[in-house]
């Protein structure tokens, strides 16, 4: 990150650091973490938990720099804040099932929050019933890949199942050539090579050939 930036960061807990990189990785956020007072004068954003605001304010006065104070359960909802979303309108989760691997990004807007790989549909609602209760969106959307070649029957009594259970509206989309170049107009890391991921990040953004609401 670059010394100076509008955004500083002063975390003490190793474990709420690791998660704040995390997240501000997947957005692409700027920002500085703080090692001196000088890295204040240019700032006008600091986000900070407890114990280092503390120890800030007493030599510092803050008046003048906007402080957020972050926890574990809020540092998701400040990162997202800082990229200009400050409501969560939809989740949208991109879903590519493979033979042994089941591919997903999830979107709050249009911020590539979440990518990865689980083994069963399970997995992937336990990763999302989190986020969701971190962002409280208005609505989730799921949508998964299917082709008419494929095996996509042997898994839909467990996606409509999670579907219901979690009150999310469900998307059939069609994957072909859904590893094709993906959209650029998403905030967050464009640079994933994976073929599947790019694959589920096609399907997040396209229109579905059935849809189910619960």
């Amino acid at each position: 990150m670059r010394s100076a930036s509008s955004n500083v960061v002063a975390i003490c807990d190793p474990k709420l650091m690791s998660m704040f990189r995390s997240f501000s990785e997947l957005v692409d956020l700027d920002y500085a973490v703080f090692e001196s007072y000088e890295s204040l004068r240019e700032a006008s954003t600091l986000l900070a938990d407890d114990e280092c605001l503390e120890l800030i304010k007493k030599d510092y006065d803050l008046s003048k720099v906007r402080v957020m104070r972050v926890s574990e359960d809020n540092v998701l909802v400040s990162v997202l804040e800082l990229v200009g979303v400050s409501r969560v309108e939809a989740l949208v989760v991109g879903v590519d099932p493979g033979n042994t691997l089941i591919n997903y990004v999830i979107f709050a807007n249009n911020v590539l929050l979440s990518y990865g790989s689980v083994k069963k549909f399970s997995e992937l609602a336990e990763v999302l019933d989190k986020i969701k209760g971190l962002l409280r969106p208005e609505k989730v959307v799921v949508k998964v890949g299917v082709s008419p070649a494929g095996f996509w029957e042997s898994f839909m009594p467990e996606v409509l199942r999670i579907a219901e259970e979690g009150r999310y509206s469900l998307v059939l989309v069609d994957e072909s050539s859904t590893t094709d170049a993906c959209p650029t107009t998403y905030i967050g890391r464009k640079d994933i090579k994976n073929p599947d991921l790019k694959a589920c990040i096609n399907i997040a953004f396209r229109e579905g050939l059935l849809r189910l609401t619960y």
